[in-house]
C-alpha cells in the first residue's frame, strides 16, 4: 500500500511528536488557505430567468415570447466559473428542440423523445476548464413549448450559479437571452465569447440594461418602484474627499420631504418639495451619505450633486457591487420610516421588513437588484463537515490559548447566521437561494445537526444572542419535522437509514440538552443509538454496517470506516452529558465498550484504521482514525475503559500514524475519504470512494482528536 507522501515530508519530522505544534500548524494552514472573505454582492435582474426550487434555471422562452411563431429560435447565454479543471453533472429537461454549446462546442442536443416526454431529465457530464466557461443554449419554438430547464443535478450540495456574459454585464448574476431569431440573423455559435460586446453578436440581448422611453424622465423612485404602495425610501452612496478635506456644497431637488445623514449624523432636513442646498465641512476620506425620501405626490424621487471647494465631484458605490458602476443604491418602499438606527440601515447583511414583506437593496435600472452570493470554497458556508471543523477550531483555540482562532470560527458561523433571514427571502424572491443552501432547505439532518451543534458551542463561548433563533429552529426541526420510522428512528426520504446520522442528529441533541437541560432531547439521542444498533450492528464483526435499506429490509453489511467513526464519536459525546441515572445509560455505556473493543482489534499495523474496517488492503483512512482516537482518549480520560493501558497504547499508535502518514509538515491532511454515497459492494468504498487532500471531513476531527489526546495525557500523566 503506497504512502500519501514521502516520510521525510511528514509533520513528525518537524514537530517531533508535539501534538500542540501539530494542531497549530494544521489550524494555521486551514485559516490561511480560507481567508475571511465576505459574500460577493452582484447585480441581478428579476426580468431574467428565475431558478426553480431544485436550483435549476427555468429557461422558459414561452413566457418571454408568448406570441412567437413556430420555427423561430432564441438564445440563452451565461458563464460559469471554475477554480480548477473539473467535471460537473448537469441536468437538462427539454421543452422544445434545444442545443447546448459549452465553450463554443456542441455538447448535447435534444432527442425527439425528450421533447415529447419532458418530465424525464437528461444527465450529462461536462469537463470544464479553470476560469470562465461559456454556456450557450439555442432553442426552437414549437406548438408544444419553447425552452429548457438546466442546472445542477444536486443544487443543495453542488449549486451552479451562472453569471452574465458580455463586457456590458460583466459581474452580473444570471442568464441573458436574445431577441427572436431565424436562419437569416443567427449567431456564430462557435465564435461567441463571454467578454465580447453585445453589439458584436448582431442580436439584441435582455434583460434590458437601461430605462427606455418615458421612464428615463421620471424621478428615481417612480421608475424603480412603479405603482408599489409606500411613502418612504432610501438612497445610499459614498463621497470621497481628497487632500486635507474641504467644504462640501450639496444641492439638488426633491419631490417631497427629505432627511440627509452623513457618517451617522443628520446634517439636513427639508419639510416640502423643492430645490435644496446645504454646506458641510468634510475631512479627508470616505463618507457615507444616506438620503431618506418621503412621498407626497405620484412622481417621487430626488437628485443630488456635490461640490467640494468649488469643484464638482462624483459620488461612488457605497459598497463593492459587481456588475454595475452606479454610485447610488436604493431601499424601499416602506409604509412608514423603519424604526432602526441610521447605521443599521446602511447594512447589506440586513433584510428589512415592510408590513411583513422583505425589502432589500436595488439599483436605478429596470428590475435590477443587489444580490449577495457565497463564492468562497469554505469560509461562510454551512455544511455538516464544516460544523466539525468549527468545533475543532474552537477546541484548539482553548488548547493553544489563541483568541484569533476562536474569532475565526465565530466569524464563520456569524457570516451564515447574519444572512439567514435574507437567505430565506432570497429563495422566495429568486426561486433558489444564493447562499446558506443547506440551512434554507432544512429537510435532512445533514442540513443542520452538525453545524448547529458547533453553533451551540460557539454561543456558549461568546453569548451572541443572534445565534439563538437558528439554534431553536434546528431544535424544532429535529424534534418535530425530521422524518422517522414508526419506532422513532431517524431515516432518510429514499428509505434508507445511515450510520452517519447518529452524529448528524445526536451531536446537536446532546449539545442542546447541555444548553437547555431539556430531557426530551437527550432521551431522543439515547433512543437513537439503541434503535440504530438493532438495524446496523453486525455481530460477526462487532461493528456497524454503513446503511440499512428499507426497500429490501436489509443492512448493506459494509463496515465503512468513517460511518463507524461517526457512531463512536457521537456516542462518546452523548455519554459525556447523559446523566448516569438515565434509564439507557448502562446500555449505552456497554455498547460503547463493546464497540471500542472491536474497533481496537481492527487498528492497522501503522496505527490507522482502514477505509473498509475489515479489509486491510483498503487504504488507510484518516478521518475514521481521528474519530476512534477521539473516542478512545475521551473514554480513558473519563474512566469509561477498564483496560486503559491498551487503549492508551492505541491512541499513541494512532497519533504516530497520523503524524507520519496523514499530515505533512505544512499541515496538509491526506487520506480523507470524500463525501460518500452507498453501495452493497465493499469494492465501491475501497476502489471508487477514494481519498482527497485537505477535505473538511477530516480536518476538524483531527483537531478534536488532538485536543482530546492532550486532555487524556494531562489527566493521567502516570500512565
Amino acid at each position: 500500500m503506497g504512502r500519501y507522501f514521502i516520510e521525510e515530508e511528514s509533520i513528525l519530522e518537524k514537530c517531533d511528536g508535539d501534538i500542540r505544534d501539530v494542531m497549530r500548524v494544521i489550524s494555521n494552514r486551514y485559516i490561511g488557505n480560507n481567508p475571511e472573505y465576505h459574500f460577493t454582492l452582484r447585480v441581478y435582474s428579476k426580468n431574467g430567468f428565475m431558478q426553480m426550487p431544485d436550483g435549476r434555471y427555468d429557461l422558459d422562452f414561452e413566457r418571454k415570447y408568448p406570441t412567437a411563431p413556430s420555427g423561430k429560435h432564441a438564445y440563452a447565454f451565461a458563464m460559469l466559473w471554475c477554480d480548477e479543471d473539473c467535471e460537473i453533472s448537469l441536468s437538462i429537461t427539454f421543452r422544445s428542440p434545444t442545443f447546448l454549446f459549452v465553450n463554443s462546442k456542441l455538447q448535447c442536443r435534444s432527442l425527439i423523445e425528450e421533447e415529447r416526454y419532458r418530465h424525464i431529465p437528461r444527465i450529462i457530464k461536462l469537463s470544464l476548464v479553470k476560469g470562465w466557461n461559456s454556456f450557450l443554449v439555442k432553442t426552437f419554438k414549437t406548438p408544444a413549448g419553447f425552452g429548457c430547464i438546466l442546472g445542477s443535478t444536486s443544487g443543495k450540495w453542488c449549486p451552479l450559479h451562472f453569471m452574465s456574459p458580455f463586457i456590458e454585464r460583466y459581474g452580473q448574476g444570471g442568464w441573458v437571452y436574445s431577441e427572436l431569431s431565424d436562419s437569416d440573423n443567427s449567431l456564430d455559435e462557435a465564435n461567441i465569447e463571454v467578454r465580447m460586446p453585445e453589439e458584436a453578436t448582431g442580436l439584441k440581448w435582455y434583460p434590458a440594461l437601461e430605462w427606455e422611453g418615458k421612464e428615463t424622465k421620471r424621478p428615481v423612485f417612480s421608475r424603480i418602484f412603479g405603482q408599489q404602495s409606500g411613502i418612504v425610501a432610501y438612497g445610499w452612496t459614498k463621497l470621497f474627499v481628497m487632500g486635507r478635506g474641504g467644504t462640501c456644497a450639496m444641492e439638488g431637488e426633491t419631490s417631497g420631504p427629505m432627511n440627509v445623514w452623513i457618517d451617522k449624523r443628520k446634517v439636513f432636513s427639508l419639510e416640502d418639495a423643492g430645490k435644496f442646498k446645504f454646506r458641510i465641512r468634510l475631512e479627508h476620506g470616505d463618507h457615507d451619505i444616506l438620503v431618506e425620501s418621503h412621498r407626497r405626490s405620484r412622481e417621487w424621487g430626488y437628485k443630488m450633486t456635490a461640490v467640494i471647494d468649488g469643484e464638482q465631484t462624483g459620488f461612488k458605490q457605497p459598497c463593492n457591487i459587481k456588475g454595475a458602476d452606479d454610485a447610488w443604491i436604493y431601499l424601499g418602499p416602506f409604509s412608514s420610516p423603519p424604526n432602526i438606527p441610521y447605521d443599521e440601515i446602511i447594512d447589506v447583511y440586513r433584510l428589512f421588513n415592510n408590513d411583513g414583506r422583505g425589502v432589500y437593496w436595488c439599483l436605478d435600472k429596470p428590475g435590477f437588484r443587489v444580490r449577495p452570493y457565497l463564492e468562497n470554497n469554505l469560509y461562510g458556508k454551512w455544511h455538516y463537515h464544516l460544523g466539525v471543523t468549527l468545533y475543532g477550531l474552537l477546541r484548539i483555540s482553548r488548547l493553544l490559548r489563541r483568541e484569533d482562532i476562536k474569532e475565526y470560527a465565530v466569524n464563520h458561523a456569524e457570516e451564515c447566521i447574519r444572512m439567514y433571514e435574507y437567505s430565506l427571502y432570497d429563495r422566495e424572491e429568486y426561486g433558489y437561494q444564493s447562499l446558506n443552501h443547506q440551512l434554507v432547505e432544512l429537510d435532512a439532518l445533514d442540513d443542520c445537526g452538525s453545524f448547529g451543534a458547533a453553533v451551540i458551542e460557539l454561543y456558549r463561548e461568546t453569548g451572541k444572542k443572534g445565534f439563538l433563533p437558528v439554534i431553536e429552529k434546528i431544535a424544532d426541526y429535529i424534534a418535530n419535522h425530521q422524518i422517522r420510522k414508526e419506532d422513532g428512528a431517524f431515516w432518510r426520504g429514499d428509505e434508507t437509514l445511515w450510520a452517519d446520522d447518529l452524529y448528524m442528529g445526536n451531536q446537536f441533541l446532546a449539545k442542546y440538552y447541555g444548553l437547555t437541560g431539556k430531557l426530551d432531547y437527550i432521551d431522543d439521542a439515547a433512543r437513537q443509538f439503541l434503535l440504530y444498533k438493532e438495524y446496523l450492528y453486525m455481530p460477526e464483526h462487532g461493528v456497524m454496517s454503513h446503511i440499512y435499506d428499507f426497500k429490501y429490509n436489509t443492512p448493506t453489511f459494509v463496515p465503512w470506516g468513517r460511518g463507524n467513526g461517526w457512531v463512536l464519536f457521537a456516542l462518546s459525546e452523548v455519554l459525556e452529558v447523559l446523566p448516569e441515572n438515565h434509564k439507557d445509560y448502562t446500555q449505552l455505556m456497554d455498547f460503547y465498550r463493546v464497540l471500542c473493543e472491536n474497533y481496537l482489534k481492527l487498528q492497522g499495523e501503522n496505527g490507522l484504521w482502514h477505509q473498509v474496517l475489515t479489509d486491510p488492503e483498503s487504504y488507510e483512512e484518516t478521518s475514521c482514525t481521528a474519530m476512534f482516537t477521539y473516542a478512545f482518549a475521551k473514554g480513558i480520560r473519563l474512566g469509561w475503559l477498564s483496560d486503559a493501558k491498551r487503549y492508551i497504547g492505541s491512541v499513541y499508535k494512532a497519533w504516530r500514524g497520523l503524524m507520519t502518514i496523514s499530515i505533512d509538515y505544512c499541515g496538509n491532511v491526506y487520506g480523507v475519504c470524500r463525501g460518500s454515497n452507498f453501495s452493497y459492494r465493499q469494492e465501491y468504498y475501497k476502489n471508487d470512494l477514494l481519498w482527497v487532500t485537505n477535505d473538511t471531513h477530516g480536518i476538524g476531527i483531527i483537531l478534536l482528536a488532538g485536543d482530546e489526546t492532550v486532555k487524556m495525557i494531562e489527566s493521567c500523566p502516570d500512565r
